[in-house]
């Protein structure tokens, strides 16, 4: 059933976490009425808010919601992840020296699929996409469907320098200004989420981040440990090789607390290898750490481990943690953002030590045991983010966001006469 002008519909209030979902994969129930959704991505990976979206997308098309991707680049880590539905091929012909050639010819794209699928609601998928969100919403004005954004990172950003900071925290007013709703992680994210965005906070939705599914958190109880054939511990980060993730303090702490026998597992590939491969070997540890590059079998992976790294200067809910939670391995991790000490039970299951603190980083390592935690406990933390619960909660809060849309937002969009930017040639 589509959405028409003026059509209202009834729906449940927006989604709270579940701590235990009740659907299994493959199964996932929604209310009755199929809507149509666009959303738009640079390529199927390899960062964390791509992967969560062809998560969410694959749930939402099992679901019987009509999902319309633009994807700018249909090659990558995950591509044969790649949802099987309509996808909006990116035409890209790069301007001469013209900066974010990428985003603009992305936004063209947005705009004629706006246009030709007449979508009900638009899904920001984190928030290095709103740029996108918000030039779509300044375009068709209020010819825009209503934008849900989903906000990945934490937004008080304390590594940026001050002047920088002061021009992200405009950048997040105008957010506020132009985004219809935000889907937040946790708790904390959304009063943080009100707070920097000086908005309405019926506009914030705390809704789960589908990390697992209950088939992953079934293997995970049935995945055998390995035993460690040198006998030391061994260490394991996962996450994109890029200044966010702040690994030179994570082998510098590791060189400084690590004994000779402990080994030290990084997967995930970014501009930074070839910086920390000279780092790991100006700190004397290059043969007790292993690059390996990216893996999509993560989960599995773990099983090789005995405690979770996470050196982070920012975050916005890792799903690293959750599947280390998952598999009931030992965790460290910096308190990078607010979802950190609600997901880690204040410290119970796992060790937090402050952003950017090298000395609590290398204490934390040198007291690490490399024996599992309390594994019932954590795995029961981990079922709140399964794809069965997020699929669900998303489709009543679209509902939501429809029925309390202006008639003229609701349903099939008719955006005015081209705009200069789209009559240019892609």
């Amino acid at each position: 059933m589509k959405i028409r002008h003026g059509r209202r519909m009834q729906c449940a209030p927006p989604p709270r976490v579940s701590s235990r979902p009740a659907t299994r994969e493959g199964d996932i129930a929604t209310d009755a009425g199929a809507l149509q959704v666009l959303t738009f991505l640079h390529a199927p990976g390899p960062g964390g808010v791509e992967r969560i979206a062809l998560r969410l997308i694959a749930g939402w098309q099992r679901a019987g919601t009509t999902v319309h991707l633009v994807l700018g680049d249909p090659d990558g880590p995950m591509a044969d992840d790649r949802i099987a539905g309509s996808v909006v091929p990116v035409p890209f012909r790069r301007p001469a020296r013209v900066l974010n050639w990428r985003t603009l010819a992305m936004l063209r794209a947005c705009l004629r699929a706006v246009r030709t699928r007449r979508p009900d609601i638009i899904f920001c998928p984190g928030n290095s996409y709103t740029i996108i969100a918000v030039l779509l919403k300044i375009r068709l004005g209020q010819h825009c469907p209503p934008i849900l954004a989903k906000i990945s990172n934490d937004l008080i950003r304390a590594d940026m320098p001050v002047p920088l900071r002061a021009c992200y925290t405009m950048w997040l007013r105008i957010q506020g200004r132009a985004i219809d709703h935000f889907a937040v992680l946790s708790e904390p994210m959304a009063r943080e989420t009100v707070t920097r965005l000086r908005i309405d906070p019926a506009r914030v939705h705390v809704v789960p981040n589908p990390v697992l599914s209950l088939a992953d958190l079934d293997r995970c109880a049935q995945l055998p440990r390995t035993a460690s054939h040198g006998g030391g511990r061994r260490f394991v980060a996962v996450g994109r090789l890029e200044p966010q993730k702040n690994y030179p303090l994570m082998l510098r702490a590791f060189a400084a607390a690590s004994r000779p026998e402990d080994r030290l597992t990084i997967y995930g590939d970014g501009r930074e290898r070839a910086a920390l491969h000279a780092l790991a070997r100006r700190l004397g540890i290059d043969t007790r750490v292993d690059f390996a590059g990216f893996r999509a079998d993560i989960l599995k992976r773990l099983s090789d481990h005995d405690v979770l790294l996470l050196s982070s200067r920012y975050e916005g809910q890792p799903g690293a943690v959750v599947e280390a939670l998952a598999r009931g391995i030992a965790i460290i991790a910096t308190r990078c953002c607010g979802s950190m000490a609600p997901l880690l039970d204040d410290g119970a299951l796992g060790a937090l030590v402050p952003r950017d603190d090298e000395q609590a980083f290398a204490q934390a390592i040198r007291m690490a045991r490399p024996t599992p935690m309390d594994s019932s406990r954590a795995r029961e933390k981990a079922a709140a983010f399964t794809l069965e619960s997020a699929v669900p909660a998303y489709d009543r809060l679209f509902r939501h966001i429809l029925n309390g849309a202006p008639a003229g937002q609701r349903g099939a969009a008719h955006p005015p006469a081209r705009h200069s930017l789209e009559a240019q040639p892609s």
